[in-house]
């Protein structure tokens, strides 16, 4: 594996989840929807509420808007920082239009949102864990991670939708790895910086770490963590330094974030989930703190357990990766920057499972726990301290690439085919969903598919492939951990098909029925493109 340049895995990164587009436009999700609307509102009237005339092109917000006690006019009830993304993604969109004298249509929008939004975030995220942890952990076992981060986990899924989930994952892991840089002895390439390269790089750590809570709220619970790891290090000139800037680059974000807030809700303190125009989600949103509130074990199950949209049915080898962390954290051998990096990424896991153990809500469509993906990039870490060891144990093999080529195959399968999953009437997806759209071999818009030359079909065997490869690498060539590697691989697919042991729900196939007959983009039969909404006509429309 150490022949794989850096170049080439992020090329495989970038082919796996930006070659397929999955776009259905009449099922409007609701997640997207409003901060498509908005981002033309900001680009188009320099006006952040849906209500304007570049918004109402596209129709009613959908569920997750906010109606704002202050001024009266509609909001998107998420944080503003995936608009910024989304209105950028809007002038991309028009200034290719126009070049071309074409019409600017919501599909194509969709795509340079999601574009922006998911997959590109999702490329200088991993293009970071590279660079980062190699140095510490092996290039090999940091690139068989960094596969099974990126296609084996529901990071796919959400890099090929503008949930803002991978936007926000992506700030917070690169602003954790500045901090631990910056207030560590020293870089984890071995160099120790000046105190006024500490302090800029602490400053720029804290100021990504504190954007994501721009992107996602739930992102300031990371803020936890991190303010245990400044502190520890704050006994020292250098942690003291990283302390003080890390907070002061953090507030940047967060005060543009009150100002937002205060203009369209009349407080800084007021979100648009507090004024949510949908009562259901008011009601959900006003338990505890929006609502959050003591764990339960109903939530744990929801989003750890259950079959349908758990942690552990949708990236089963993050028990794996924890198990790295967990042995890293409490060696008193090796590196002091390495177990605090560890316990960092442990703390992580630890307080996102404690968060989603309390939420008074499921998270509606989604493909696993979406709550969950902004530290996922976390087990990335694990994985890579897990697979620097596991060469060594023959059951291990087989229990890695097993649970490994089980991830891989449902989350290729979610990202490239449906990610928009509503598990209402689902039981189980893989296999009332996934598995049937793949025997009838549904293809959605795809650069393969445009160029004749493959399938989305195609991108999952790629993936797979990529992946036994990786871990074959970090096994080694013997015949001993080549047979091992042999039989996860049967047991692993094994896994796949046996989702169909799981209960079907009595609405499965009138759920499938839609998918396929109503929503599907493009139609399978005719192989003709659906239409999609004109929101620009040609260069005159401006």
């Amino acid at each position: 594996m150490e022949r794989f340049s850096a170049a080439g895995i992020l090329v495989f990164v970038a082919l796996s989840l930006g070659l397929c587009f999955p776009y259905f436009e009449s099922t409007r999700n609701a997640n997207e929807w409003p901060r498509l609307m908005q981002g033309m509102a900001v680009a188009d009237d320099d006006d952040w509420s849906l209500d304007g005339p570049a918004a109402r092109q596209i129709g009613h917000p959908g569920p997750d808007h906010a109606v704002s006690g202050h001024d009266g006019r509609r909001y998107p009830n998420k944080p503003p920082g995936t608009t910024l993304v989304a209105a950028t993604a809007y002038r991309a969109a028009s200034a290719y239009a126009v070049a071309n004298d074409e019409p600017l249509t919501l599909r194509a929008y969709t795509w340079w949102a999601r574009t922006m939004g998911g997959l590109i975030p999702t490329l200088l995220l991993c293009g970071v864990a590279l660079w980062r942890l190699s140095p510490g952990m092996g290039r090999t076992a940091t690139v068989a991670a960094i596969v099974v981060y990126a296609v084996g986990t529901p990071a796919a899924s959400y890099a090929h939708l503008l949930y803002g989930h991978q936007l926000a994952a992506a700030l917070i892991f690169i602003g954790v790895s500045v901090l631990l840089d910056a207030s560590g002895a020293m870089t984890s390439h071995g160099r120790v910086p000046s105190d006024g390269l500490r302090a800029a790089m602490a400053g720029a750590g804290g100021m990504l770490a504190g954007a994501a809570v721009v992107v996602e709220y739930s992102a300031v619970f990371a803020g936890l963590p991190i303010a245990v790891l400044l502190l520890s290090r704050a006994r020292t000139r250098r942690g003291i330094i990283a302390a003080v800037c890390g907070l002061m680059g953090a507030l940047v974000p967060i005060a543009w974030l009150a100002r937002y807030h205060r203009e369209a809700f009349g407080s800084a303190w007021s979100t648009g989930y507090h004024h949510s125009a949908t009562e259901r989600f008011a009601e959900l949103h006003g338990q505890g703190l929006l609502g959050l509130s003591s764990p339960s074990w109903d939530s744990f199950f929801t989003h750890i357990l259950s079959a349908d949209g758990g942690l552990l049915w949708w990236a089963p080898a993050t028990i794996l990766a924890v198990w790295g962390l967990v042995s890293l954290a409490v060696s008193s051998k090796g590196d002091d920057d390495a177990r605090t990096e560890a316990r960092v990424h442990l703390g992580l896991i630890v307080v996102f499972v404690l968060v989603v153990s309390g939420l008074s809500f499921e998270g509606g469509w989604r493909v696993g726990p979406r709550y969950m993906v902004v530290i996922l990039p976390s087990f990335l870490v694990g994985w890579a301290i897990f697979f620097g060891t596991v060469r060594t144990s023959w059951p291990g093999l087989v229990l890695t690439v097993a649970l490994c080529t089980y991830g891989v195959v449902i989350n290729s399968l979610a990202a490239n085919l449906w990610p928009h999953l509503d598990l209402t009437n689902v039981n189980q997806p893989v296999a009332e969903v996934l598995l049937q759209l793949w025997v009838r071999e549904l293809e959605p818009y795809s650069a393969l598919r445009s160029m004749g030359i493959g399938s989305a079909h195609h991108v999952v065997y790629g993936s797979v492939m990529v992946l036994w490869l990786s871990l074959w690498h970090v096994a080694d060539a013997s015949m001993r951990n080549i047979a091992a590697c042999l039989l996860g691989a049967v047991l692993g697919i094994a896994m796949v098909f046996a989702t169909h042991l799981v209960p079907k729900h009595d609405r499965g196939k009138a759920n499938l029925g839609y998918i396929v007959s109503r929503a599907w983009e493009p139609d399978a039969e005719s192989h003709k493109d659906g239409r999609s909404l004109r929101l620009r006509r040609t260069s005159d429309d401006r």
